[in-house]
């Protein structure tokens, strides 16, 4: 029997595709259950998020100020005290000066560098005057005192007749007599207090005149005029001998000199809400001068004035910054930054808060569910790659309906949400992963 091996192949050939249908058939069926698998094991709305734990970091705020000038520590306009003539000027703009100088007791041991020398011949001459008037009545205390003398020998001349003549007055028939001895020795009583008073008349006048005295000499002082601390002499000098100079009515009108303490020089900053709630004594300052390019310069905020401005709400801030150098120079204009700084605080990263009106809150997980959770905040910081907000309390839920909630410390082992938490609902499953650097 011949076989048709035409018809042979044809019949594989067709068995062949229905054996690699079903496979194909098979597999499909296969794929799409552990699809349904995966489905049910990972719900397609649980997000991924990455967590954070609280860690004690330093929180640092940088408070930018621009545009202000830098200031003399000390600035002191020099007027003329009285009317004279420039007899001579020894410090001209620019030359440094030293003022007065104390010992440890408070004494002065230095008046100060003589700035210039005023000729007040008037003056010098009513100087005279009073010193000899000082005289006179030096003379006049001693003279009251040889009339005091002299009445106490009056006086006791007759208090001795008055009681020798009181002694006879039972032998002797001058009663008469004994009475005007009597009489003469109370006058000679009230001569010796008229003469005591002379002295201490005299002697008051004394002290007047040598108070006049005084005051004229402590006047002639001020023809001297001195610097009043260690500084330099800034601004033209608008003296020269012979000048005829005069004192200013409340300090109005050309000065004769300035000086100006540099050593240390300060700044004046007005730091605006809700920054000034960080700025305290001693928080460390950077100042950039725009005259000097590239450098900056460390100081210290020294006072500030405790209360806002009611117009624009800002907070008058001074800063020293030292100038041994004398690089500094008043009327640079300069920025400034302050560093509010609290150190080894808990802190979080500031993508973690989400803040609802007033109040700050984080999402803690817990139980694989993102726990909504008010919490209270201190200083936040804004240094770039570096944005961490300190955080003081957390709320907790109470552990029985009807309990109030309570503030709790935060102890570093609270699982944070870090990643997205606005997008987050109280609640809400999540699936997690470390945050953390």
């Amino acid at each position: 029997m011949r076989l048709n091996y035409s018809r042979f192949a044809s019949i594989l050939a067709a068995t062949g595709c229905a054996m690699l249908l079903g496979l194909a058939t098979g597999c499909n069926r296969q794929t799409a259950t552990s699809s349904d698998q995966t489905a049910q094991k990972s719900p397609p709305d649980t997000p991924g998020v990455k967590v954070v734990n609280p860690a004690k970091k330093d929180v640092r705020r940088l408070i930018e100020r621009p545009g202000y000038n830098i200031e003399a520590f000390e600035r002191t306009a020099i007027y003329a005290k009285i009317p004279g003539y420039v007899l001579k000027w020894n410090f001209d703009m620019g030359a440094s000066v030293k003022g007065p100088k104390y010992d440890s007791g408070g004494k002065l041991i230095y008046p100060g560098d003589i700035l210039a020398e005023l000729y007040v011949p008037e003056m010098e001459v009513e100087l005279k005057q009073k010193e000899a008037t000082v005289g006179q009545a030096a003379a006049e205390i001693k003279r009251a005192e040889a009339a005091k003398l002299r009445a106490k020998a009056e006086l006791k001349r007759a208090e001795s007749q008055y009681e020798r003549l009181g002694r006879l007055a039972g032998v002797l028939e001058g009663k008469d007599q004994v009475e005007e001895y009597r009489l003469g020795f109370e006058a000679a009583q009230a001569a010796l207090a008229h003469a005591e008073a002379d002295v201490d008349v005299a002697k008051a006048r004394l002290e007047v005149a040598k108070e006049d005295r005084d005051h004229v000499q402590t006047l002639l002082q001020y023809t001297k005029i001195r610097a009043p601390f260690d500084g330099i002499v800034t601004g033209k000098r608008t003296i020269n001998i012979g000048d005829f100079v005069q004192p200013a009515a409340a300090n109005k009108g050309e000065s004769l000199f300035v000086v100006e303490s540099i050593k240390p020089v300060r700044v004046f900053i007005q730091v605006q809400e809700p920054d000034n709630i960080w700025v305290r004594d001693g928080n460390a300052a950077v100042i950039r001068v725009q005259g000097l390019p590239g450098q900056q310069f460390k100081g210290t905020v020294t006072r500030t004035s405790k209360s806002l401005h009611p117009q624009n709400r800002t907070l008058r801030t001074e800063i020293d910054l030292k100038n041994d150098d004398e690089q500094l120079l008043p009327g640079m204009f300069v920025n400034a930054t302050i560093i509010a700084e609290h150190k080894s605080v808990w802190s979080l990263p500031a993508a973690a808060i989400v803040n609802k009106g007033e109040q700050s809150f984080c999402y803690r997980v817990e139980d694989g569910k993102a726990v909504l959770t008010p919490i209270q905040v201190g200083l936040r910081g804004n240094e770039k790659d570096n944005e961490l907000v300190e955080v003081l309390k957390k709320q907790t839920k109470p552990a029985k309906p009807g309990e109030e909630a309570q503030w709790e410390d935060f102890s570093g082992e609270e699982v944070i949400v870090a990643s997205d938490p606005a997008s987050l609902k109280d609640g809400q499953v999540v699936s997690t992963s470390s945050g953390n650097k």
